[in-house]
C-alpha cells in the first residue's frame, strides 16, 4: 500500500508512484520471461522422486480453450487454477487421436494408436503385455487402482488387466448411445478417495477418470443456473469434484508429497468447423488439451512451458520420476526433456470416419507454429496468427507444407481390422457367413469436412426415434443411406429403428448388413442381431450371435441368453445365465429384472419383489438410472404380490422416466381399470398419444379397451386412430 508523504508535491508523489509500478510490472514479466525461458534447464534438473504416489486425473472431453487458464472468461474453475500454480503448464499439449478408449490407451502405454491396435471405442480390445504403466509401476512395488465413470472404459475392454483395481460400475443403459452411458463424476471421486485411503502406506498409482463435460450437457445445480452454456457449466462441474477429490488429498497428507497429473484425453467441437462432439474432425479444438503437472512439495510450482508436448509423454513422464526407468521402446518423451525440443511435431490421427461414416480417415501434425492435417484436401494453419484455423494456407506456404507433408508420410496408415485384434471372433463371424476383412469402403474416400453437415441428418433422426416417431426416421434414414450407402452408423441406427418399428426381419437384413461391410460392429450389432432373432423366434440364430459379445462384453450376453432361455420356457437356464450377467455390475439391474420375471411365471412373485426391490437400493446408493422396463417389472411383480398401489407407483415412476416407452401406459391404464377407474385409465392413454402421437398408440387403446369389454371407448379409440398419423 501506498502512503503519500506530507512533504511531497502531489504531481511528483504520482510521478514516482507511477514510476515504481513500472519499474514493478517489468521485473514481474522479467520473472515471467525467466520462468519460461530457463524452464527446458530448471525442469531437466529435476530429479526422481522414489516411491511417490502418482494421481492422474482424466477429465474427459475438455477443450483447453475453454478454461480460465488459456484465457477463457465464460467459466470459473478455481481448483484447477490452484493446481496450476502448485504444478507446471504445458500450454501446448496435444491428444493423439479424439476418441475416449485409444485416447486413454496412449496416455497409459506411451505408444500411438498405431502400436496399441485400438483405433476406435468399440471394435478393438488391448492386449497388455506387462508393459504399460500400471503395469510397470506395479512390477517396481506400486499398487495399481483406477476408477472411471464411462462404459467405453470398461474393463472388457483390455483396461481392467492393466491394474490390481479396476472400478467401472457405470449401469447399461439400453437404447442410447455408449457415449451417454456414464455415472456422475463425484461417485466416482468418492470411490477413488475411498481406495487411495486404503492404500495410503505403501506407493501407489491411481487414475480417476470424469466424463464430465462429455456430452450430453446436462450439469446439476447449481452450475446449470450459473453458466448460460451447459458445456461450460459441465467444466464447472467437473472442476468442483476434482476440488473436492484433492481436498481429500490434502487432508489425507498425501498431496504435498504426490506426483499428480491433470488432464484431458481430447477436445470438442461445439460447432466449431461444423462438428458439435468428437471424434470426426481434427482441429484444435478437438486436439487442444490442458495438462497440469504437480510434483512433491510443489517442485518448480507456477512453472510453464510452450513446446508442443502430446500424451504419450505422460508415462515417460512419470516412470523417470518414480523409478527412474524408461523403456527405450516408448514413442513418447519425458515432458520435461520435450520443454527443450520447441520444433517437435506431434502426431494425431482418427479412424473413426472411415469406420463408422464411409468417409476418409484423417491424420495430422502439430508443432510450435504450424497445424497440419492430412486429408484428402490437406490443410494448414499459422497456430500463431490463426489459432481458430480459419485459413488453409496450404497452397501459400508451399515449403511448410512439403516439411509436413513428408514429415506425416513416415507415420503409417494401416488400419488393423478386429479380425487381426482378435482371431476367435473372426472365426465366429465367418462361421455366420460374414466378411471379416473389410474395413473401410472400396473407391475414394469423401473428405469428412466436406461432409460433416450430413451428420444433422442422423441427429434428427436419432430424436424421431427418441420420441416414438419410427416410420419418420426410418424415411429419413434411408434418405441418409441412398446418399452414402457406406454410413455404417446409419446403417446401425435404421435397424434399430425397424426393430422399434416391430419391423424384425427388415432389421436383421440391415444389421447384417452392418456385419459384412464393418466386422468392428460386432460387439454391439450382434447382441442388437441376436434380439431381433429373439423377437422373430429364430432362437438358434439369436444364441449364436449373441455367444459372439460373451467375451467384450459378456454382462450382456449372458443377458441375452437367459432372455432366449426365458423364451423357450427354459426357466432354469434363463437362471443361470442371470446370474452370470449379474456378476457384470453394468448389467446387474436387467439381470434382476430377467430373474425376477422367471420367479413370477412359476407363482414366487414375492421373491421376484426382493430381488427387484434389492437391486433398486443398490442403484439408488450408487444414484444409477434404472434401466428402461425396471419400474414396470417391478409393477409386475407387486400386482402379482396383491401390492396394487405399489404398482400403480411404480408405472407412474417408470413413466416419468421413460415417456416415449408405450408398455407401462398400458400397464397402469388395465391396472386403473380393473379397479373401475375408467376415466383415469383414459387420461393415461391420453398421456400416450400426447407422448406418442402414432397410430399405434391410438391402436392400443383401442385394443386395451376392447380386452376389458369397454366397446365404446375401443370405438372412440379406433375412430381416433383412422386420422392418426402412422
Amino acid at each position: 500500500m501506498f502512503h503519500k508523504s506530507p512533504g511531497l508535491a502531489p504531481g511528483l508523489f504520482f510521478f514516482q508512484m507511477r514510476r515504481f509500478l513500472l519499474a514493478l510490472l517489468a521485473a514481474l514479466m522479467l520473472v515471467m520471461s525467466c520462468r519460461r525461458s530457463d524452464a527446458p534447464q530448471r525442469l531437466a534438473a529435476i530429479g526422481a522422486f522414489p516411491s511417490a504416489p502418482v494421481i492422474v486425473i482424466s477429465i474427459d472431453t475438455l477443450r483447453a480453450d475453454h478454461l480460465p487458464l488459456f484465457g477463457y472468461k465464460a467459466v470459473e474453475t478455481p481448483n484447477i487454477d490452484a493446481l496450476r500454480r502448485d504444478g507446471i503448464l504445458f500450454t501446448s499439449a496435444w491428444s493423439h487421436v479424439p476418441l475416449t478408449l485409444p485416447s486413454h490407451l496412449t496416455m497409459l502405454t506411451g505408444t500411438l494408436p498405431i502400436d496399441t491396435g485400438v483405433r476406435d471405442n468399440i471394435g478393438y480390445r488391448f492386449a497388455a503385455h506387462g508393459s504399460s504403466l500400471p503395469e510397470l509401476l506395479h512390477a517396481n512395488g506400486y499398487a495399481t487402482g483406477a476408477a472411471v465413470s464411462a462404459y467405453v472404459l470398461r474393463g472388457e475392454t483390455g483396461l481392467r488387466s492393466l491394474f490390481d483395481d479396476y472400478d467401472d460400475g457405470v449401469t447399461f443403459q439400453p437404447g442410447v448411445t455408449l457415449g451417454e452411458i456414464q455415472r456422475p463424476g463425484n461417485l466416482t471421486a468418492a470411490s477413488a478417495v475411498r481406495w487411495i485411503d486404503a492404500h495410503r502406506g505403501k506407493p501407489f498409482f491411481f487414475l480417476l477418470h470424469l466424463f464430465e463435460p462429455h456430452a450430453p450437457y446436462n450439469p446439476p445445480e447449481p452450475a446449470r443456473s450459473r453458466f448460460q452454456n451447459p458445456y461450460d457449466g459441465e467444466i464447472a462441474t467437473a472442476d468442483a469434484i476434482t476440488g473436492d477429490f484433492i481436498t481429500a488429498l490434502k487432508k489425507s497428507g498425501i498431496y504435498d508429497r504426490a506426483i499428480i497429473v491433470l488432464l484431458s484425453d481430447h477436445g470438442e467441437g461445439l460447432g466449431d468447423h461444423g462438428e458439435k462432439e468428437h471424434g470426426i474432425l481434427l482441429y484444435r479444438e478437438s486436439l487442444h488439451v490442458p495438462l497440469i503437472v504437480k510434483l512433491p512439495k510443489n517442485t518448480a510450482a507456477n512453472a510453464t512451458v510452450d513446446a508442443p508436448v502430446g500424451l504419450i509423454d505422460v508415462m515417460p513422464t512419470i516412470l523417470r520420476l518414480t523409478i527412474g526407468k524408461v523403456p527405450a521402446a516408448l514413442k513418447g518423451a519425458s515432458l520435461f526433456a520435450a520443454a527443450s525440443l520447441p520444433d517437435r511435431r506431434i502426431f494425431s490421427e482418427t479412424m473413426y470416419p472411415r469406420l463408422h461414416l464411409g468417409w476418409s480417415d484423417l491424420r495430422s501434425l502439430a508443432g510450435a507454429n504450424h497445424h497440419f492435417i492430412d486429408a484428402p484436401h490437406p490443410e494448414l494453419y499459422d497456430l500463431r496468427r490463426d489459432p481458430a484455423e480459419t485459413k488453409n494456407i496450404a497452397n501459400e506456404e508451399r515449403r511448410e507444407y512439403a516439411s509436413f507433408r513428408a514429415a506425416i508420410d513416415r507415420f503409417p496408415r494401416a488400419l488393423q481390422a478386429p479380425s487381426q485384434v482378435d482371431p476367435e471372433e473372426a472365426k465366429k463371424l465367418a462361421a455366420l457367413g460374414y466378411l471379416t476383412a473389410q474395413t473401410s469402403p472400396s473407391g475414394p474416400l469423401l473428405d469428412p469436412k466436406e461432409h460433416i453437415g450430413e451428420l444433422t441428418m442422423l441427429q434428427q433422426a436419432s430424436q424421431q426415434l427418441t420420441e416414438g416417431e419410427n416410420e419418420a426416421a426410418i424415411a429419413k434414414l434411408r434418405a441418409i443411406l441412398a446418399r452414402n450407402p457406406n454410413f455404417t452408423d446409419a446403417l446401425v441406427q435404421l435397424g434399430g429403428a425397424y426393430e422399434s418399428a416391430g419391423r424384425y426381419a427388415e432389421a436383421a437384413d440391415t444389421y447384417k448388413q452392418v456385419l459384412a461391410r464393418n466386422p468392428a460392429m460386432s460387439e454391439v450389432v450382434a447382441l442388437s442381431l441376436a434380439s431381433v432373432y429373439l423377437n422373430l423366434g429364430r432362437y438358434g440364430e439369436a444364441r449364436s450371435h449373441a455367444a459372439l459379445a460373451l467375451e467384450r462384453s459378456p454382462g450382456a450376453a449372458h443377458l441375452l441368453l437367459g432372455r432366449i432361455a426365458f423364451a423357450q420356457r427354459d426357466d432354469a437356464t434363463a437362471e443361470r445365465e442371470a446370474r452370470a450377467a449379474s456378476s457384470d455390475p453394468h448389467f446387474a439391474p436387467q439381470a434382476a429384472m430377467l430373474m425376477s420375471e422367471s420367479l413370477v411365471r412359476r407363482g414366487r412373485a414375492a421373491d421376484a419383489v426382493a430381488i427387484l426391490e434389492n437391486a433398486k437400493r443398490a442403484m439408488d446408493a450408487s444414484a444409477a438410472e434404472p434401466p428402461r422396463g425396471f419400474e414396470a417389472d417391478l409393477a409386475g411383480a407387486y400386482v402379482h404380490s396383491g401390492r396394487t398401489a405399489e404398482a400403480e407407483t411404480s408405472l407412474r415412476e417408470e413413466i416419468r422416466r421413460y415417456p416415449h416407452d408405450p408398455r407401462a401406459y398400458g400397464d397402469l391404464a388395465a391396472i386403473l381399470v380393473l379397479q373401475g377407474k375408467v376415466d383415469a385409465a383414459q387420461e393415461v392413454m391420453q398421456q400416450l398419444v400426447a407422448a406418442i402421437p402414432s397410430r399405434t398408440s391410438y391402436d392400443l387403446a383401442a385394443e386395451l379397451f376392447d380386452h376389458f369389454h369397454q366397446p365404446a371407448l375401443a370405438s372412440q379409440w379406433r375412430a381416433r386412430a383412422a386420422s392418426a398419423p402412422r
